[in-house]
């Protein structure tokens, strides 16, 4: 029989899950508290959360889901059972700066690494959770692809200004001179 405690964290795991589509399982291994505390603190700022959770309450949790959804039955399918500690992480509705934090504390602190994903309505695996946290954020995509729409138009008004621009100059030198 159940306890009423893991009930309610099932629950509560479940309106998580439910409610924020964007969230990675990731394992923490041989981590220390003080070095969690301090991956929270960096991803609260990104709207980023970070919670220590039971293999078995998040398997119950993707069960209950899987009736109504047809993606956490394909997530159940792929990668249960879950071994080793876990934690998840779940995001806000822009997920790449919470995940550029994530990879740059992983960098850091190697106890912590990457089970599985599920990003805009799909799942992805370790490696490729791997390489999608090593992209560039949302908003420095949009800044260069402005960059690169406005870089043409920069390089015409410098070549038609450089001509003129080099003739004063000369100017200005053979005047200094006389």
């Amino acid at each position: 029989m159940a306890s009423q405690k893991k009930i309610v964290q099932v629950k509560n795991l479940t309106k998580i899950v439910d409610k924020n589509k964007n969230f990675i399982l990731l394992k923490h291994g041989k981590t220390t508290h003080k070095n969690l505390e301090e991956l929270r603190k960096d991803l609260k700022k990104t709207r980023s959360y970070l919670d220590v959770i039971k293999n078995t309450l998040f398997e119950k949790t993707i069960n209950k889901l899987s009736v109504k959804n047809k993606l956490f039955f394909d997530l159940r399918k792929k990668f249960f059972p879950i071994r080793e500690p876990s934690a998840i992480m779940y995001f806000d509705n822009d997920w790449s700066g919470g995940l550029n934090n994530l990879y740059k504390f992983i960098q850091k602190d190697k106890t912590i690494s990457f089970k599985f994903g599920m990003l805009d309505g799909q799942i992805y695996d370790q490696p490729t959770m791997e390489k999608i946290s090593q992209l560039p954020g949302r908003d420095q995509l949009i800044a260069k692809i402005i960059g690169s729409f406005k870089n043409p138009a920069q390089k015409l008004i410098y070549s038609m200004k450089f001509n003129m621009t080099k003739i004063a100059m000369i100017l200005n030198q053979k005047s200094k001179r006389a």
